[in-house]
């Protein structure tokens, strides 16, 4: 960077003025349209002054120039149209001279970051190329802002001739711009320009200042070395922009004025009240899976990020006056429904208001859709309030049929995941926190609905267990919905809400401002810990904690937030992840938020965080440790089949047995003096777990025992035991770790999601993609975790092999 510049000066110092034919248009005529230096004030001419730019580019964009200026006038350009997208730019530029016109062409790319980047621009004429000497020419570009005070740009372009690179005829330009501290509205600006003797020696500087008075209305003033000055003034009208400036002669009198009309990403709206003279929805459809995370192509599916960013966006926007949510067939576990809804909330409490369309809705969903102003239901739609339940399936006469035999080892009656292997029906024990978690998750349920449709919650059970199933006619009568309606005539049903000349738009995320601050923007990185804790398979703690070492280590991210959502499973997984955590914690904040389950191995990865987040009805807590022992009880002789083996060490033979199917089954139970062993081991690891709790937690391990023993809690619970800090979803978590990075929580950051994933991902049906579990598969991958465990102590959650070690809501 350094050599670069040095070089550039050297240039600018150098160049005599000679007067010649330019064998491209110089950076004068290139720049004549912009108020201020391209690196100075938006994103330029797209590319086609410094290509560089385009790395602020982050939609498509389009400019219209033009300049008043007679075409008498030498080296003037009459009028231009540029056009860019993220990293590339494509622009053409009219020029007349000499009574002669030629159109120059340039098409750009660049490279790098918003602090450091790099631009390449290839560049062509046609017309009277040959009479005003023009050649193909490449442009090389660099933008350097390494924060929100300073901006750097150099370019140097040079032709294309004669089978070099580089051709005779070289022109250098560097461009400084500041913003001072407290003082960001202000820009000031110098830029200069030395060209070779093939390209017409000329040098130029000039100064000036850009003040962007009130959001979306920018004043410049500039003055140039020969003496004259220009006065511009730049509007900003939503996804319009317009600019115009005058340019004056030493005697002071108008030479010309240029025109520039940008249409593209958003800017600020000067005039707010145009955009809300009539009522602006935004759409948004949330159909099918929310998810976490998308594949990296062909996966348009929202993500819960996605969308925090996108609520954000809309109560900032006082062009926005609501929001319309399309809810059918959206697919999401009980807690992601209650995040949407405090998200939803959010628009509310913001003074704007929800409008939510259902087709089918079950308790959860509906749920979800009650925080609206108006919720819609199809005509054929229905919605079922059945209440909440949690089970599981039993296979104890099964193993007992098939020969199999099973010894389960627990330390406390809590911890009951292995029941469904002992048992043919709930323990006491386990049925009181079950219990105690469906009726929390219920009361929840009951409790906001209630509020938000102005019922007693007398009369919301009365609902659940008297009627439970509401087709439209019903559901309006009972005050579960507000009118009947189908989202294709969505905009129809608005205008009846809000008058004739309402108006229904896209909101996804090209809703987003576009943001004008130099340099990178603050990173805060979503790090997922999601599936069963194994070191390979569901949250691969082995990639998960390098991930973390990556994040730890980047000093561009400023905070860390851990999703959890695990049922648990290896200790070993689950302590490589949490040793990861706690190794990242030492360097920058690490906030815990915890998704639908985050307990025994689940609550282990996050107990180090700085602090915790849960969702009221988070299934969370679990500190505890249970095992078990699978083994052959008359299957192989079953199966006509037969073991032997040779053996040196008493206890060699514990884990042999038949193999079939990739899975071994082994011969025999543990003797009374293995299992003393094992009870031992199971007693440290508890104690170490609950000392490693206590420590994170900053408690004792007397207070951790009392609320730990395996069992089981909701967030709201948790809480009240101090299991976790703050109830709220990821939203609340991303502000916490703003906020403790010293970040304004309503800035706009660069989110940095880990791990990232690939075209086609096979740890997804573990990882919180309910759309691609099949039954079959997730059983066996529950056997096959059992077997690959077998005789190992686990911090596990009670689990259904149906659904992908995750308790069935």
């Amino acid at each position: 960077m350094r050599l670069a510049t040095a070089s550039l000066a050297f240039l600018l110092l150098a160049a005599p003025r000679l007067e010649a034919d330019s064998p491209f248009a110089g950076y004068s005529e290139r720049t004549g349209f912009l108020l201020t230096p391209p690196a100075s004030q938006g994103l330029g001419l797209l590319g086609y002054d410094n290509p560089a730019l385009l790395n602020y580019v982050e939609s498509p964009e389009v400019l219209l120039a033009w300049s008043d200026a007679p075409a008498t006038r030498e080296e003037v350009g009459q009028w231009g149209v540029f056009a860019g997208l993220p990293h590339l730019g494509f622009g053409v530029m009219r020029e007349e001279s000499r009574g002669q016109g030629l159109h120059e062409y340039r098409l750009s790319c660049s490279g790098g970051g918003r602090r450091l980047g790099f631009g390449l621009g290839y560049g062509w004429a046609t017309g009277h190329t040959s009479d005003l000497g023009r050649h193909r020419h490449l442009a090389l570009g660099t933008l350097f802002r390494p924060g929100p005070w300073l901006s750097a740009g150099a370019t140097l372009t040079a032709p294309v001739a004669g089978g070099d690179l580089f051709g005779p005829g070289r022109e250098a330009v560097v461009e400084v711009a500041v913003r001072p501290p407290r003082m960001r509205r202000l820009t000031l600006f110098a830029d200069g320009s030395a060209a070779s003797d093939e390209a017409g020696g000329a040098r130029t500087w000039s100064a000036g200042a850009a003040l962007t008075a009130i959001p979306g209305l920018t004043l410049t003033g500039r003055f140039f070395d020969n003496r004259t000055v220009s006065f511009g003034v730049h509007l900003g009208l939503d996804r319009l922009g317009m600019a115009t400036q005058s340019r004056f002669d030493r005697d002071r009198s108008e030479a010309h004025r240029t025109y520039l009309v940008r249409l593209g990403s958003r800017e600020p709206n000067l005039v707010p009240t145009l955009s809300r003279r009539h009522p602006r929805y935004l759409s948004l459809e949330l159909r099918g899976p929310l998810r976490h995370r998308r594949l990296a192509f062909f996966d348009r599916g929202p993500t819960l990020t996605e969308l925090v960013g996108t609520v954000r966006r809309i109560c900032r926007d006082p062009g926005v006056d609501g929001l319309a949510v399309d809810l059918s067939g959206i697919e999401v576990d009980p807690v992601m429904a209650w995040e949407v809804r405090s998200l939803l909330q959010q628009v509310r409490d913001a003074g704007k208001k929800v409008v939510v369309y259902l087709d089918r809705a079950d308790l959860y969903t509906y749920h979800l859709a009650s925080v609206a102003n108006t919720v819609v239901l199809d005509p054929a739609g229905m919605i079922v309030l059945d209440g909440v339940v949690s089970g599981r399936t039993y296979f104890r006469g099964a193993l007992e049929r098939l020969g199999i035999g099973f010894e389960e080892w627990r330390l406390f009656e809590y911890k009951s995941a292995l029941e469904s292997l002992t048992r043919e029906g709930m323990s006491p024990a386990d049925r009181e926190q079950e219990q105690a978690l469906v009726d929390d998750q219920y009361a929840l349920v009951r409790e906001e609905v209630s509020a938000s449709r102005g019922m007693t919650a007398e009369r919301f059970d009365r609902l659940v267990d008297e009627e439970t199933l509401f087709l439209p006619a019903a559901a309006v009568e009972r005050g579960l919905v507000d009118r009947l309606g189908r989202w294709e005539r969505a905009e129809e049903l608005l205008r009846e809400l809000e008058g004739p000349h309402a108006t229904l738009a896209p909101g996804d995320g090209r809703t987003a401002v576009r943001d004008d601050t130099w340099g990178p923007r603050p990173r805060l990185a979503v790090v997922y810990a999601l599936g069963v804790c194994d070191v390979e398979e569901g949250m691969q703690a082995r990639r998960l904690a390098e991930e973390l070492a990556r994040v730890r280590d980047d000093r561009e991210v400023r905070a860390v937030v851990l999703r959890v959502d695990s049922p648990g499973g290896d200790v070993l997984a689950s302590d490589l992840v949490a040793d990861a955590v706690r190794q990242c914690r030492e360097r920058k904040p690490v906030i815990v938020s915890q998704a639908w389950v985050a307990a025994s191995g689940g609550y282990w990865v996050s107990m180090y965080g700085d602090s915790i987040v849960a969702a009221p009805n988070t299934i969370t807590g679990s500190i505890g440790v249970i095992g078990g022992w699978l083994y052959d009880q008359g299957l192989k002789e079953e199966l006509g089949l037969s073991t032997d083996h040779v053996q040196a060490g008493a206890h060699a033979d514990l884990g042999f047995g038949m193999r079939l199917f990739g899975l071994e089954l082994p011969d025999r139970n543990l003797t009374a003096e293995e299992r003393t062993r094992v009870d031992a081991a199971m007693r440290t690891l508890y104690d170490d777990f609950v000392a490693k709790v206590a420590t994170g937690r900053r408690s004792t391990a007397a207070a951790i025992d009392s609320v730990g023993r395996g069992r089981v809690w909701s967030g709201r619970r948790a809480l009240e035991h101090g299991l976790v800090d703050r109830l709220g979803g990821l939203d609340l978590a991303l502000r916490i770790a703003a906020t403790k990075a010293g970040l304004d929580p309503d800035r706009s950051v660069e989110l940095v999601e880990r791990p990232r994933l690939g075209l086609r991902d096979f740890t997804l049906s573990r990882a919180g993609f309910p759309e691609l579990r099949r039954p079959p598969e997730e059983t066996l991958a529950y056997l096959r975790f059992r077997l690959d465990h077998n005789g190992q102590p686990l911090l596990l959650l009670p689990t259904d092999g149906r659904t992908g070690f995750l308790p069935r809501p």
